[in-house]
């Protein structure tokens, strides 16, 4: 498939999925995972701040806001020339360059856009232990003027050595990031487990 093949075929899918209304995390899965990847739910994660939808998701998806509390991320790059939404502004396509402490670098494609609710990701990457990987993020009203959010991870393991170091090594930095999260945007903050290895 060329790039223009590719992009033609973002810019469908991100129509069709764009009409469908804002579903919950059940319904994203039916519509969003399950078009990119057959693999497992092995990683979850809910939480709950004090910051709106809109500056929530900023943090969430900006890679020089993850930076700041995300320590596995140094720095990161984004590229939209690939866009569905025409090269200009995040859209399934865009891409994201994420510089690692440890891990290498992490190639990212959005896959699905709707901000400020919800956004889903696939990483490429010759370190991590995984294949066939779907991330869904998902910011939601608490309707006290914060917010829950969701964080999903899907798939499939390359090789078995570090199949159960792996997923406990991402939920310990990910809750780290939680508590940091939560002391700097207010709320309870909250946790990734390990849902199946």
């Amino acid at each position: 498939m060329n790039a223009s093949t590719e992009i033609i075929k973002q810019k469908r899918f991100t129509k069709t999925v764009e009409s469908l209304p804002v579903a919950g995390p059940q319904g994203l899965e039916a519509t969003v995972v399950r078009q990119f990847t057959a693999a497992p739910l092995r990683l979850s994660c809910e939480a709950e701040f004090d910051a709106e939808p809109k500056v929530l998701f900023n943090r969430v998806s900006e890679p020089s806001e993850i930076a700041k509390w995300f320590a596995m991320i140094r720095r990161g790059e984004t590229n939209h020339s690939t866009s569905s939404a025409l090269g200009e502004e995040w859209g399934a396509g865009s891409t994201r360059t994420c510089y690692t402490n440890g891990m290498g670098t992490l190639y990212e494609t959005i896959r699905y856009w709707d901000a400020p609710h919800a956004y889903a990701y696939e990483v490429k990457n010759l370190i991590m232990p995984v294949r066939n990987h779907l991330a869904l993020m998902r910011v939601v009203s608490n309707n006290n003027g914060g917010s829950k959010f969701l964080w999903n991870h899907y798939f499939d393991f390359k090789g078995v050595a570090m199949r159960y170091v792996f997923p406990a090594m991402m939920a310990t930095m990910v809750n780290q990031g939680m508590k940091k999260l939560s002391k700097e945007l207010g709320g309870p903050g909250g946790h990734m487990r390990v849902v199946k290895v």
